[in-house]
């Protein structure tokens, strides 16, 4: 790369022309001493360590050495894990290797990216249930978990057949490398007849469209656990209390309890958790299986503090709501005004699916390479999310709302219980939800995940609007949002859109003035921490849309309690990425080497000097916005993102603009200073994103 700032992107031509000419030979299938020789050549020309490796296995594929080509490609995979090249030649190398699971799982990946049917590539006694579950994941998408919109099943006559379904009652499969208890999948159930969410699940998991009618909005209870095959013992310590969740998993279940002082019979609620508080040795049995939870450890540390909230407030968009703050959320200014409001902060993404990994884990989306919903990309192992180090330090960790997009990619795999749900994600009951957790875990330390999307907007022939905003329009606007369907990032601005994101914030700040009312009655200011943060903004208010607009991206982030600032609004600059090394050093856990994230100059950390904003988004153009506290680096492409998440960065369009007038046509500058400020830091940010002009051709279809 040039550094006399005079362009801002140039090609590795050398890099290229290798590269290209590797393509060349393995298409032709000469792999001889001049393929290794041009392949040590493009790995010193720098080029594409993911496409060396890719090279590199398919040499060692056509040499036979099986080991090799796994050790090549699972390098390319952690850094490329959406690439053809590498689920092809992984497939065949892990079914030469015999682990049929993990070459079945490349295969389904290539085939839901081709749309091409599926042909295994092992023995059909290896086609178990738990590794056709594991397919099921591979050909299905990453939201909404336990969904499986490609439920997989297999018949030696007829091949392979998919059907919408869901992991109702069975254990999720999950990435060998999680050392921890699997996730079983109950019905949430509070207060009502027992079995009756039980009954209803098993009883239309089946029936078509259920995923879409019924899927997204029944609520599912995950939980980390372990089957009993008919009793179990639990073992205490002297002093030792703890709640244990279990989990009934017949129609009609009889759970008999006997410890030293009492024996006796309960009623186990099936397909739901039922909750125990033991302070002994306990012997439970039953004449069915049932499943039995991580237990909850009962007392306080004083390294811990007794509650720890992380609200995402879906979609609350900071750019239109700051001058609004205390008129439509009276409750929620009036909390923070004891805290502290970052006012200049922003989302890393333009919507939720790559926008919660970049939170949970301080990473951006090109480096743990969670961002295409299309596929399920497992969170590497050496990856630590916020729920993990959480869990790590003894807290008992529960996600009591959430959509579920966190399951299959890792990205929430710290919390030993999640409560989710596809779309029905109001602030009400999430927030009574946890009033009733705490009522009964008050003395426990938790660290608890409410997720909540009463202001995100969505189509309106898709997503019912609330019917106080239908009965409060004029006619007029009423009808002014019926018409299309475009995804929510991209919705335009009507006057029931508008109106109904303003009553959705309204309807949050109401449940939250519960709930901070809850608080500041039950804890003092030193035993919680409360942490409130979008994931990116909304563009029903937006003149002129843009996917990074601050409209899209400038999102809320404000703290309360033990360790934060009282009264401060900051206007220094922070990213999505800079929530976990704050959270890092109020609690106390480390941070990373992967973490991107800095911690804010109000805390003493050294802040950063320009926060990224981008759309990474396959098929789309990559758009990016980098800002500093004066100007905004403005890029996009001509071509469209890869599915890989990379692009050609050569052939885009750059400008600076004063922050102002981000976006606006006429207010374009270009200065030396300007590109000698942004050009190495906006360069360094997207090392993964550009490719070289580097791109393996799709095969044919036939």
């Amino acid at each position: 790369m040039q550094d006399d700032f005079t362009v801002f992107w140039r090609n590795n031509e050398r890099a290229y022309d290798l590269f290209y000419d590797l393509l060349d030979r393995s298409e032709r299938g000469a792999y001889d001493d001049n393929f290794l020789a041009q392949l040590a050549a493009y790995r010193e020309a720098e080029g594409d360590a993911a496409h060396a490796d890719i090279f590199a296995a398919q040499y060692l594929l056509a040499s036979g050495d099986t080991e090799a080509v796994i050790l090549c490609g699972e390098r390319a995979l952690r850094s490329r894990p959406i690439e053809l090249r590498v689920w092809s030649v992984l497939s065949q190398a892990y079914a030469a290797a015999h682990r049929y699971t993990d070459a079945l799982v490349m295969q389904g990946y290539a085939a839901r990216l081709l749309d091409t049917s599926l042909v295994p590539n092992c023995p059909h006694e290896m086609l178990t249930a738990e590794a056709l579950d594991c397919l099921s994941v591979a050909m299905g998408k990453p939201n909404y978990a336990p969904m499986a919109l490609s439920r997989m099943s297999y018949d030696a006559e007829s091949g392979f057949s998919a059907r919408e379904g869901v992991f109702a009652g069975e254990f999720l499969p999950e990435d060998a490398s999680v050392a921890l208890p699997p996730y079983y999948v109950a019905a949430y159930t509070e207060q009502e007849k027992q079995g009756t969410k039980a009954w209803l699940l098993n009883t239309i998991q089946d029936a078509e469209g259920f995923a879409y009618f019924v899927g997204g909005d029944f609520v599912y209870d995950l939980i980390r656990g372990e089957r009993a095959p008919g009793k179990t013992k639990v073992y205490l310590t002297q002093g030792q209390e703890i709640v244990l969740p279990v989990v009934g998993a017949t129609g009609l279940q009889h759970l008999h309890v006997k410890t030293q002082s009492i024996e006796k019979d309960t009623p186990l609620s099936p397909g739901t958790p039922n909750f125990f508080r033991l302070t002994e040795n306990t012997t439970l049995s039953s004449d069915h299986a049932f499943i039995v939870g991580v237990p909850i450890a009962v007392g306080h540390s004083p390294a811990r503090r007794p509650l720890v909230l992380n609200f995402l407030a879906d979609a609350l968009p900071w750019e239109i709501l700051h001058d609004h703050f205390s008129d439509w959320m009276p409750n929620t200014a009036r909390f923070f005004a004891h805290g502290t409001i970052f006012d200049q902060h922003f989302s890393v993404s333009e919507y939720t699916y790559p926008s919660l990994p970049t939170i949970e884990t301080g990473m951006y989306p090109h480096h743990s390479q969670i961002f295409n919903d299309n596929f399920v990309v497992s969170l590497h192992p050496d990856y630590v999310t916020l729920s993990e180090r959480m869990r790590m330090a003894g807290y008992a960790t529960a996600n009591l709302m959430g959509d579920g997009i966190g399951v299959y990619n890792g990205t929430t795999r710290g919390y030993d219980r999640l409560i989710v749900t596809g779309y029905r994600q109001l602030a009400y009951e999430g927030v009574e939800r946890m009033i009733r957790h705490l009522e009964g875990l008050r003395d426990t330390d938790q660290f608890i995940f409410l997720h909540t999307a009463d202001q995100h907007p969505w189509p309106y022939p898709f997503y019912q609007i609330t019917s106080s905003v239908q009965a409060r329009l004029p006619l007029a606007e009423r009808l002014s949002g019926a018409e299309g369907s475009e995804p929510s990032p991209y919705l335009r601005a009507t006057p029931l859109s508008e109106e109904a994101c303003r009553q959705g914030m309204r309807d949050l700040d109401r449940a939250l003035g519960t709930l901070f009312t809850y608080i500041e009655e039950h804890y003092r200011p030193d035993e919680y921490l409360v942490n409130l943060y979008s994931d990116h903004g909304v563009p029903v208010f937006s003149k002129n849309h843009y996917i990074v607009s601050p409209d899209m991206t400038h999102a809320v982030w404000m703290m309360r309690g033990a360790g934060v600032p009282e009264g401060t609004v900051t206007d220094e600059l922070t990213s999505a990425v800079d929530i976990y090394p704050t959270l890092a050093h109020l609690l106390g856990f480390p941070v990373g080497n992967n973490v991107d994230g800095v911690l804010p100059q109000l805390f003493g950390g050294r802040g950063r000097k320009i926060a990224y904003s981008n759309s990474l988004y396959p098929g789309r153009t990559y758009c990016l916005r980098a800002r500093s506290q004066t100007h905004t680096f403005h890029l996009e492409t001509w071509d469209g993102t890869l599915p890989n998440g990379t692009v050609d960065l050569a052939r885009a369009e750059t400008t600076f603009y004063p922050r102002a007038y981000e976006g606006i046509a006429g207010h374009e500058v270009d200065t030396p200073a300007l590109r000698a400020f942004f050009y190495p830091r906006v360069r360094e940010f997207l090392k993964g994103i550009g490719n070289n002009g580097e791109v393996f051709p799709a095969p044919q279809k036939s």
